[in-house]
């Protein structure tokens, strides 16, 4: 059988992390935001051209739902939020467990180690 290990986080390092995460993720998601929108109006100026090759080039780079370019402006846009998240997402968790520990300590006494 397998010995189980405590596990200990620091409260204030955890949550600095989550804050310098967090802000990692809002910059980010600000960032992508001006690159989405600069990358729609450029396709959007077709600088491939009009003419047959151009048409062709935008039919198999920007054609619809399967093509690559907007395949990664959709997985980005799904993926950025996400990860903006991240950081208050492990606050939040760090904070809970912290409430928890205090709220265990509270009910049932302990030592401090």
């Amino acid at each position: 059988m397998t010995e189980l290990q405590d596990t200990f986080v620091k409260p204030d390092a955890a949550l600095e992390g989550a804050n310098t995460l967090g802000a990692a993720g809002a910059r980010l998601a600000l960032r992508w935001q001006g690159l989405a929108a600069r990358i729609e109006t450029l396709n959007g100026g077709q600088p491939w051209g009009t003419d047959e090759p151009g048409n062709e080039f935008n039919k198999s780079y920007l054609g619809g739902e399967d093509q690559p370019a907007q395949k990664v402006l959709d997985m980005a846009g799904d993926l950025v939020p996400v990860v903006e998240q991240l950081g208050p997402t492990v606050k939040g968790a760090v904070e809970g467990t912290v409430d928890v520990d205090d709220m265990v300590k509270t009910l049932f006494g302990g030592d401090d180690k």
